[in-house]
């Protein structure tokens, strides 16, 4: 007997104008510690669940998102009234901000992806997987 699907996550940005939920159980969350994903979270590191782009629904505020794209077509997706990070569709998948969940995802950090170019005052104290490079950088 199968065990059944959990309650779908919820998450927002900061004002509450966008929200969204994910369906079925949470996958793990992945940490990239690139500079760009540096700048986007103003952190040393981005912590992002993936999940396939049928998983997510739009609750409200799909027309409050911006997206700032650079000359390479990559960018950030953000809430359009507070600046906070959204979820991002890039090729099929979400990357959901971890910060923006309303509810507790549960798993653990799985691995961290271009610890090798990571800020100097970036510590890494969880026990996830490391790799120097990752997939594809952002561009």
């Amino acid at each position: 007997m199968s065990e059944p699907s959990p309650d779908p996550i919820s998450g927002s940005c900061l004002c509450g104008a966008v929200r969204f939920t994910v369906s079925g159980r949470p996958p793990p969350v992945g940490m990239c510690h690139c500079s760009k994903c540096r700048k986007v979270s103003g952190t040393g590191s981005n912590a992002v669940l993936s999940v396939r782009e049928e998983r997510l629904t739009w609750v409200s505020g799909q027309d409050k998102l911006r997206i700032f794209t650079l000359p390479t077509g990559w960018g950030p997706t953000f809430c359009g009234v507070c600046g906070c990070p959204a979820p991002q569709l890039l090729d099929g998948r979400y990357l959901v901000p971890a910060g923006s969940l309303d509810d507790d995802p549960g798993p653990r950090v799985s691995g961290h992806i271009f610890v090798g170019s990571k800020a100097s005052w970036d510590v890494i104290g969880d026990e996830g997987v490391q790799f120097d490079e990752g997939p594809d950088p952002p561009r």
